[in-house]
């Protein structure tokens, strides 16, 4: 971390901004996720919120600490009271060990539920085949989703 500034308590200004964010969480010792930012923004409002202006990437580690699960976007908020967070602008995640991408521009993660979901359209890459939807639901490290609207999905021929 780069720089703590303590500003001011009022809604429009920050409490804090951290600039070159890396952060890293473990349990008994093995990382969870990391998570990485060129800037932090925390507004200790009515409703506390985290602003990750400048994109965001977090890293979900599996039990034997490989990378499991990465998610990218544009742009990311965090409200600690209602234990949500949405991304939004060009968002990606990657599920390395199943070899699956989804990209959407929005996407809101509750952490009460340990789901995700989105309203936008959506479009899933697999090793075979690619599925293009509006409107999914997964859990938090993208082993199981569902496309709420099919509108399509296109097979690819690797051999070819």
């Amino acid at each position: 971390m780069t720089a703590v500034i303590k500003l001011s308590k009022k809604d429009s200004i920050p409490d804090v901004t951290i600039l070159n964010v890396h952060v890293k969480q473990s349990e008994m010792g093995k990382p969870t996720l990391e998570l990485t930012a060129p800037k932090m923004i925390t507004f200790q409002a009515h409703d506390a919120y985290t602003e990750f202006p400048n994109g965001l990437k977090i890293v979900f580690f599996d039990s034997l600490m490989q990378p499991k699960t990465e998610l990218t976007a544009n742009y990311g908020i965090s409200w600690d009271g209602r234990r949500t967070m949405q991304a939004r602008g060009n968002v990606v995640i990657r599920n390395f060990q199943k070899h699956e991408q989804l990209n959407t521009e929005s996407l809101l993660y509750d952490r009460n539920t340990r789901k995700v979901s989105t309203n936008e359209f959506v479009k899933i890459t697999q090793p075979d085949k690619i599925i293009l939807g509006k409107g999914m639901e997964s859990d938090e490290l993208f082993d199981n989703w569902s496309i709420r609207d099919v509108s399509g999905t296109i097979y690819v021929d690797e051999n070819k």
